[in-house]
């Protein structure tokens, strides 16, 4: 620290940033230059937005060993924290030097983390660890004011380990924090086994609306995690059987999906919470075909779709090579040489359990009419329809030539 340090010259760095309309790189640089620091701004979720020292976040192996290592500081300074009741800046030894670290809030939410690290632990004074922790408080106020000036915050009010957590659930660019043992032991008294996984999507995007409906759930069910990106929010309820039963869980969701204009894919409950990756996989699935094939409807549930949801990770795979292929495009040829409709015919039959009078009805033709089209059809497919290994694959086909068409 210099000896003729004045921290007005950090308001005048951070004053001057504002005025000017400057950006949070500029901001950091300057205080760390004046300050003789490394000051690092991460996210809620550890990804770093700025670095004094250059080094921004990315997959090799370093940045993810500095990510660790800041997801540790954060979770040691949230209990401390917790115990001591501080919202200002602390200073936390480590074996490489001291760090004072604070919270970045966006009108009372937190959005990130400021932490300023030096090599001169031992060397501080209390004069200096205090200059130091009003030094980073002003710098976690003006980023503060950044992020909300350029759009960077939530505005939902879950806990700031809750988000941490579902962040670390449903961010794919968010690194595994659960490995981390500081992080882990929180985990272990904050989610409650039996959970269900539900992902949804505004119809039409509205920031604020999906913070609404994000602070709804999170009242409703306190124990879920909600993590927001873009038009989306991923959603964890914990404690699914004993505190939050699996219907009133589907039932509030259809109430969002009416009162907000929402596309909501589901899991089933599940207990295991490694499955979670799993899950939320085949729930967005659920949802990107719903929303294609039945938009009308509001919740689309993961086994609804499951089969189309495997086909769809095997078309690229598969291709041409499908069952029948041939014959099935012989069909498909028919019905545009004589406007039949026989692969509409075919299709609603083989998703009707093979049933000629649930796939009449459905169709809105006379019984005797159906059984002459699946007459035709067998005809032109050479095959057997009702033998029950012939219809599976026919079914698995249709599904994914359907699965192609949509990628």
């Amino acid at each position: 620290m210099k000896d003729n340090f004045d921290i007005n010259v950090c308001y005048k760095k951070v004053f001057r940033m504002l005025g000017n309309e400057g950006t949070m790189d500029k901001m950091v640089n300057d205080i760390a230059e004046y300050t003789n620091t490394v000051i690092t701004i991460i996210d809620i979720g550890g990804k770093i937005l700025s670095a004094s020292d250059g080094s921004l976040d990315g997959d090799d192996g370093g940045c993810k060993e500095q990510r660790e290592k800041f997801t540790r500081l954060v979770a040691r300074y949230i209990d401390v924290q917790e115990d001591e009741s501080s919202e200002d800046s602390m200073l936390m030894e480590e074996e490489e030097g001291c760090k004072v670290i604070s919270r970045i809030t966006v009108k009372g939410n937190t959005e990130g983390f400021s932490i300023m690290e030096s090599p001169f632990c031992g060397d501080f004074g209390m004069d200096t660890e205090e200059i130091l922790c009003q030094v980073n408080d002003i710098l976690c106020q003006a980023v503060g004011i950044l992020m909300e000036r350029y759009g960077h915050r939530v505005y939902y009010h879950a806990s700031t380990l809750r988000r941490m957590i579902a962040r670390s659930f449903f961010d794919e660019e968010a690194e595994n924090g659960f490995k981390i043992k500081e992080i882990r032991s929180m985990y272990d008294a904050y989610v409650l086994p039996g959970f269900i996984v539900a992902v949804l999507e505004m119809k039409d995007y509205h920031m604020f609306q999906l913070q609404k409906a994000a602070n709804g759930l999170a009242d409703e069910f306190p124990d879920s995690f909600i993590y927001m990106k873009e038009n989306r929010a991923y959603v964890l309820f914990s404690g699914v059987r004993v505190k939050h039963p699996e219907k009133k869980i589907r039932a509030v969701l259809e109430e969002l999906c009416k009162g907000f204009g929402f596309y909501c894919g589901m899991s089933g409950a599940f207990d295991d919470v490694g499955l979670v990756e799993k899950k939320h996989f085949l729930v967005k699935k659920a949802l990107e075909i719903g929303k294609s094939s039945e938009p009308e409807k509001g919740i689309y549930m993961e086994y609804d779709y499951y089969i189309q949801t495997v086909c769809s990770c095997a078309v690229s795979f598969i291709g041409k090579a499908r069952y029948l292929e041939e014959e099935l495009q012989e069909l498909k040829n028919e019905d545009c040489m004589k406007g039949t409709c026989f692969y509409n015919t075919l299709k609603e039959y083989l998703l009707n359990g093979n049933n000629v009078s649930m796939t009449s009805k459905k169709l809105f033709i006379h019984r005797n009419t159906m059984i002459y089209r699946l007459g035709k059809i067998n005809e032109i497919l050479g095959v057997d329809i009702n033998a029950p290994s012939v219809a599976w694959r026919l079914m698995l086909s249709i599904i994914l030539q359907e699965q192609e068409w949509g990628n």
